[in-house]
């Protein structure tokens, strides 16, 4: 007796979805979308960091009927733990920024990194992150980590003059000397932290540098889909021709999954079909040929990798 063979049967449209889904997700377009949803997250995460800590600052300086005297050690202790984790957010966010980067351009050697990010990205790097002030700021955080805790003091100050009522002003200080006992500062903080006087605000400092960093952040995202603007497109115009095509052969209407599940009297299946057919006629497809210039300088049509989707 001969062997037996078995044959299996699949069904084509599902076949096809299949075969235009891995396509989709092969697409550089597609990894950039995932990446920078990622990203997104990592910014949620830097965003929410910003405004507790923004918000429990301003629970103190900002609050005219508070002083000093009338908060407890456990202000100080929130302050310093929120501070910790919006400089660490910032970090994080920056190492995210790097993946997008590497996946979006990737290097053929290691170590060597694409023109964007070794020079635009870079030279903005460093207008926001490198400067006195904010190199302080990022390495309050590996002091915090590896050294100390710096307690930011309270302080209360009243004002006035004759004929006008009291002004009162809250602050956060930070001690010049005690940080100055740490060795690890790079030279531009170490630099910035002796021009301060012995008790400096550091309000003002966390303001300043959250408004670079989210200046900074904004940049970064902007920049990155101006220069992913070809990539993009082709995933949104391949995706949505997908889409038309996909709701054509699967009809799931809305009224199936809502109440008893019967449709209303006027609903008519092949009118449904048609529509959508319809729409996706309409939208039709672009080809995604990919063009190619030879020796002679002219330019060469190659094949669609994206042939029009059954009819």
């Amino acid at each position: 007796m001969g062997e037996e063979t078995e044959t299996i049967y699949r069904n084509p449209v599902t076949a096809e979805i299949d075969r235009r889904k891995a396509h989709l997700e092969s697409l550089p377009g597609f990894r950039l979308k995932s990446d920078l949803e990622a990203l997104n997250r990592c910014s949620y995460t830097f965003s929410r960091n910003a405004e507790e800590l923004t918000n429990h600052v301003d629970r103190f300086l900002h609050t005219p009927s508070t002083t000093a005297r009338e908060l407890s050690d456990s202000y100080v202790n929130e302050l310093v733990r929120l501070l910790h984790n919006y400089l660490t957010s910032v970090t994080s966010l920056i190492d995210a920024q790097r993946v997008v980067m590497r996946h979006r351009w990737p290097s053929e050697k290691k170590g060597v990194y694409s023109d964007f990010e070794t020079n635009a990205y870079a030279s903005k790097l460093r207008e926001t992150f490198e400067t006195g002030e904010a190199e302080f700021m990022q390495k309050l955080r590996n002091y915090c980590t590896h050294y100390s805790i710096p307690v930011p003091g309270l302080g209360t100050s009243m004002s006035w003059r004759a004929g006008s009522p009291v002004v009162m002003t809250n602050t956060l200080r930070l001690d010049r000397d005690d940080l100055l006992r740490w060795d690890e500062w790079r030279a531009a903080a170490t630099a910035y932290l002796r021009a301060q006087p012995a008790r400096f605000d550091f309000a003002p400092i966390i303001s300043r540098y959250m408004s670079g960093a989210r200046k900074f952040f904004q940049w970064f995202w902007e920049q990155v889909h101006e220069l992913s603007a070809d990539i993009v497109n082709e995933l949104n115009d391949k995706a949505l021709e997908f889409k038309f095509w996909y709701d054509e052969h699967n009809l799931n209407p809305d009224w199936l999954m809502k109440g008893d599940g019967m449709p209303p009297p006027d609903w008519n299946g092949r009118l449904e079909i048609a529509k959508r057919r319809q729409l996706r006629y309409a939208y039709g497809t672009k080809g995604f040929r990919l063009c190619t210039v030879d020796a002679n300088g002219e330019i060469v049509v190659a094949e669609s990798d994206w042939e029009p989707l059954p009819r």
